[in-house]
């Protein structure tokens, strides 16, 4: 039984309904019902993960779970920013809004779970165009300039990767031949030795700047700070965690091919020296950006740069200890990230409203004045972004920079260098975000239960660096072995 099917075609399916019928409160509570049987699905997908173009192996069953998880916590927060009017659209804007949050939910799943390198793209595509209509939604200048400029990098980002894509499927012709068999991720790996080398590398290079776009890595990163501000915050979540993971992973396979091919004598170049590049040119560039930036959802889409630009030099050390620190770093960022945007949407709330342009850090300083509990939650998922014990961000840092340190150790010193340089920077912010003077006549006020999800996350987020369950710790541990 293929259970991943469902998994990706419900919420896809459901989505034109939505975006017909329908209140803001009624799409806000299909948004939710239609997560929470989307979440049971992806874990039953471990009982049934199926075959053919379509189907779950070891890493899309993993952050398949995560993409369910993280979408359903954000909807469950979706309900509150609904409901306190955080958000003046239209009734056929809000259709809109709750539509496109199933396409970002089922197309993210259709990439993590294609065994087929077009299908892939398509998932991207479609993700990417979802994401950009979510974005222009408010109508406001910012917004319009925000959705174009996605649309632009987004459109050349796509168009790359869709080059790639078929310079690959011509590079698996000698081994393959025509058809299905050539586009798919399975057969592609088990003849990976007998790919055209030197087409595999021109492709690789495509693809690394078409994903790389989504995954926002320098210098095609230039979409996402903009893109964090200005869209609804609860699709600002699914922005930082679900659309990057599928970027990253889909990265993660290619390298794989590439890197099997090289040890295959394929002709191939390895592709760490591309992916130790663009890793560490995003990390620095974040470090020197974030002392500017001024509204949080701009500073904290900087930080998702930085994360991103970590996990992709993790790839491109190699071995299975650095992708697992890798994978590992992607599963925790993911839990950190969705908690500090649905804390900095509960915080905003209390100071006025959820909108869009209320996310200064000025207008958001002395949290605690305005809820102690909110306060010190949103303190604490800024800490978990610096990587610093006990941040479960820790761990998966510790792991890279060790294995740094023993394959490649000239890489390490820039890499420490930016490490601190942003960890330093998110300091700065955490004292007068938390502990600062408060706007003039600030209220304490009552955050309310939903608030406790931040918690939630944090805490799991906590256990999966430090108290892995043995399940997990061993899939992961087979993924990374595998796709050294």
């Amino acid at each position: 039984m293929n259970l991943c099917l469902p998994a990706v075609f419900l919420p896809l399916l459901a989505a034109p309904a939505m975006g017909v019928f329908g209140t803001r409160a009624q799409g806000a509570v299909a948004n939710l019902v239609l997560n929470v049987i989307v979440f049971g699905f992806t874990i039953a997908v471990f009982f049934g993960p199926g075959s053919g173009l379509i189907h779950a192996d070891g890493l899309g069953m993993i952050f398949g779970v995560l993409t369910s998880f993280v979408s359903l916590m954000t909807a469950l927060s979706n309900l509150s920013f609904v409901w306190g009017g955080n958000e003046v659209l239209s009734l056929r804007r809000w259709r809109v809004y709750h539509a496109m949050c199933q396409v970002v939910l089922g197309s993210t799943l259709l990439g993590l779970y294609a065994d087929n390198i077009g299908l892939l793209w398509v998932a991207v595509e479609g993700a990417t165009i979802a994401a950009t209509l979510g974005v222009s939604l408010p109508r406001t200048a910012s917004a319009l300039e925000a959705a174009w400029k996605y649309f632009i990098l987004g459109g050349v980002g796509i168009a790359l990767a869709l080059f790639g894509t078929m310079l690959v499927y011509l590079a698996a012709q000698p081994a393959l031949g025509p058809g299905l068999p050539a586009m798919s991720f399975a057969a592609l790996t088990e003849h990976a030795s007998k790919l055209d080398g030197s087409l595999l590398t021109l492709a690789f290079v495509f693809l690394l700047f078409g994903y790389g776009t989504k995954a926002a890595l320098v210098p095609l990163h230039g979409w996402l700070p903009d893109a964090y501000a200005e869209g609804p915050i609860p699709l600002t979540t699914a922005l930082s965690t679900l659309m990057l993971n599928v970027a990253l992973i889909a990265i993660l396979r290619y390298r794989h091919l590439m890197q099997a091919n090289f040890a295959g004598g394929g002709g191939a170049l390895q592709p760490g020296v591309f992916l130790l590049t663009l890793g560490l040119a995003s990390l620095l560039l974040t470090a020197f950006s974030l002392s500017r930036r001024r509204d949080a959802r701009r500073f904290f889409g900087f930080s998702s740069v930085e994360h991103s630009g970590i996990a992709v030099f993790a790839f491109g050390i190699g071995g299975a200890a650095a992708i697992f620190g890798g994978l590992l770093h992607m599963l925790v960022h993911t839990l950190v990230k969705s908690a500090l945007f649905q804390a900095l949407m509960r915080g905003a709330a209390l100071r006025g409203s959820a909108a869009p342009g209320n996310y200064g850090f000025s207008h958001l300083r002395g949290m605690v004045h305005s809820n102690k509990y909110t306060g010190w939650l949103l303190g604490a998922c800024v800490f978990a972004l610096t990587g610093l014990p006990p941040s479960g961000l820790f761990a998966s840092e510790f792991i890279i920079i060790s294995q740094t340190i023993q394959r490649d150790p000239y890489v390490s010193l820039p890499l420490g260098l930016g490490l601190v340089l942003c960890a330093v920077a998110i300091i700065r912010n955490i004292g007068p975000l938390v502990f600062g003077h408060a706007p003039p006549h600030t209220k304490h006020q009552k955050a309310g239960i939903g608030i406790n999800l931040v918690g939630l996350q944090l805490v799991l987020a906590f256990m999966v660096a430090f108290a892995m369950p043995w399940f997990l710790l061993h899939s992961l541990s087979s993924v990374a072995a595998a796709l050294q």
